[in-house]
């Protein structure tokens, strides 16, 4: 039985050897092409190298509020968002007690002034009889002594009341500067210190950038330089002017604080999130216009045309976006020729038939 088993089944064999020979020509990958492509020879270039830090926008006008006097708020006249000009009344604390010290300190006038009346005249009573020689010369030099210690007593006490009396003017706290209010901390019935905080003011049209930089970079950093600032939430891209370069570091972090002032604001608010980007010297890299890159896989490459006009992709580290270019990390090394544009879809393995690049093209794709 086996032998006619075996030639029952050596027919089928011719059969499957056409089959397999017809399914591997349908799955077998096309013929290379011949595509027509503009090329574009990657050379190195010298770029500014940056260092780049994270920041937040602040207001360099920020005043706090705080009274001069103790005493009970009695009004608040603002609150959170409320715009505000410079000598506005921005709330008012209860005068009663800084009335009570200038009845006092006027009170005390009256006395120094009734004593240095009366020394005046025991002073001239006692000159006219030192001069009739009818008292002791230590007489009349007591008379003049107490003459002059009312004098002072009464100098004291109008500077008491002076004082008091400006003190009063602080009772009606107002705006020294134009602003927003950002911040109240304080109610009216709040109980209000010298020095303690009750509003806070800004000025939102002076907006800077705060920034620390490691102290490896500061001696890259100086007041006047330019910095690229781009701040997410508004989308703004902008430049900045460097005015300040704190000196005197973080001993913890060993950073430097840095402000600048921005070109344009765009809608950025005080409190937003920046980065910024600091030019600190130059490099040689290489750059590829941006539409010479594709991706596999979500990893970018470019299609490298050898000397006999085949294209292959090559996997690249991309780096910065510099003007519609971007920085090539690793994987070129500078003199290979790439796929620029092409007429139609590239493939590994195609031949590339160099297309005429227009003159104006030419020209924005040179080296800068």
């Amino acid at each position: 039985m086996r032998p006619l088993t075996l030639l029952a089944s050596l027919p089928l064999m011719p059969l499957l050897l056409t089959a397999c020979t017809a399914e591997d020509r349908d799955t077998a990958e096309p013929a290379a092409a011949v595509i027509r492509a503009e090329t574009l020879v990657v050379a190195p270039e010298q770029i500014g190298e940056t260092y780049t830090t994270t920041g937040t926008l602040v207001a360099d006008d920020r005043v706090e509020i705080a009274s001069r006097l103790m005493g009970y708020i009695r009004d608040i006249k603002v609150r959170e968002g409320s715009q505000v000009k410079q000598g506005q009344l921005l709330l008012t604390i209860d005068p009663t007690e800084i009335e009570a010290q200038r009845a006092e300190a006027e009170a005390r006038v009256s006395q120094a002034r009734a004593r240095g009346a009366e020394a005046r005249a025991d002073l001239e009573r006692y000159k006219a009889l030192f001069e009739q020689k009818l008292v002791a010369a230590n007489t009349y030099t007591k008379a003049e002594l107490e003459h002059q210690v009312a004098q002072e007593e009464l100098r004291a006490a109008l500077a008491t009341l002076d004082r008091v009396k400006v003190q009063i003017q602080y009772a009606d706290v107002r705006s020294p500067v134009d602003g927003v209010v950002v911040e109240r901390r304080r109610r009216a019935g709040d109980l209000a210190s010298p020095g303690a905080t009750i509003l806070t003011v800004e000025n939102p049209s002076n907006i800077v950038l705060e920034t620390y930089i490691r102290e490896d970079q500061l001696r890259h950093v100086q007041p006047g330089d330019e910095v690229a600032v781009s701040v997410d939430a508004v989308g703004l891209r902008t430049t900045g002017v460097i005015t300040r370069v704190v000196p005197s570091g973080d001993p913890a972090t060993h950073s430097y604080l840095v402000k600048a002032s921005l070109h344009a604001l765009d809608g950025a608010r005080s409190g937003m999130f920046a980065r910024s980007e600091f030019t600190t010297g130059t490099k040689w890299t290489l750059l590829v216009p941006d539409a010479a890159l594709v991706k596999r896989a979500d990893l970018p490459g470019v299609y490298i045309v050898d000397r006999d006009g085949i294209v292959r992709f090559r996997m690249v580290r991309a780096g910065r976006h510099l003007d519609g270019r971007t920085e090539i990390i690793a994987g070129l090394d500078g003199g290979e020729r790439i796929v620029l544009d092409a007429d139609t879809p590239v493939r590994t393995g195609d031949r590339v038939e160099e297309r005429p690049v227009p003159a104006a093209e030419s020209r924005d794709l040179a080296p800068r």
